[in-house]
């Protein structure tokens, strides 16, 4: 199996060296590209009129544009092959917005909706698109978390900074913290899945933070079959079949 796992390196300039030197050598190895984990991430938090125009744009280059291209450079050989699938690393915070993670949630919320329109696009070429939603962890993510540059707009919302992280945060900091390896099996379980009955979203989260992007997730399928039936456009148009999302529980 050819498998691309594409972590937070992809802040680095010289990424597009760098992802075509991995692919190329991948393909060039087994003639095949099975799976690609679309992992690079960075977080950047604070109040949105806080940030420069250089961290929104670094923001959005290593979270969303970065995906972008590595998608791009592999499609034509899974397109070859007639099978293959992209799996992107999103976040609850793509799906409900939070104060003060203006900036990262909205780099994940265009992954769901990148990941949804990939999923339709690909489906008649045999390409799955997936995404997995996690919850806080105590990962290596928030340790390097940067904040809004402008010190003086960031001051005006300290206050409110304060309380909210304190408490979005706080089961990270609990007796039994989010265990970061549910997010892999998650990966490993929808990889293991058979082509064209992966799940486009899976939410890895505690009972507490899972509740509502799931109803979301929900809500979203229903609202796009409902949709796609007022339009009266076949489902078998954007080969869907049987759209269903998944929850992956972490106590």
């Amino acid at each position: 199996m050819g498998f691309c796992w594409l972590d937070a390196v992809s802040m680095h300039e010289d990424l597009n060296v760098f992802e075509e030197q991995a692919i190329k050598a991948i393909i060039g190895a087994t003639d095949r590209l099975d799976v690609v984990v679309n992992n690079a991430g960075v977080s950047y938090s604070g109040p949105l009129e806080a940030f420069t125009l250089e961290q929104v744009q670094q923001q959005f280059a290593t979270n969303v544009f970065s995906v972008l291209r590595v998608n791009r450079a592999v499609l034509p050989q899974m397109r070859k092959q007639g099978s293959g699938l992209l799996l992107q690393i999103g976040s609850i915070t793509g799906r409900l917005a939070f104060p003060f993670l203006g900036l990262y949630g909205a780099t994940k919320f265009a992954l769901e909706g990148l990941t949804e329109s990939y999923r339709y696009e690909l489906a008649p070429f045999g390409i799955d698109a997936a995404i997995i939603e996690p919850g806080t962890n105590p990962t290596t993510i928030s340790a390097n978390r940067q904040v809004a540059a402008e010190a003086e707009r960031f001051a005006l919302y300290q206050a409110g900074i304060d309380a909210f992280m304190v408490r979005f945060y706080a089961e990270n900091r609990s007796a039994t913290p989010p265990d970061p390896q549910e997010v892999a099996n998650a990966v490993a379980h929808i990889i293991a899945q058979p082509a064209g009955e992966r799940p486009l979203r899976t939410v890895v989260a505690t009972v507490v933070q899972r509740q509502a992007p799931q109803a979301l997730n929900d809500a979203a399928t229903q609202a796009m079959q409902s949709f796609l039936e007022a339009l009266h456009i076949p489902a078998a148009t954007l080969a869907i079949k049987g759209e269903k999302e998944e929850v992956r529980k972490q106590i």
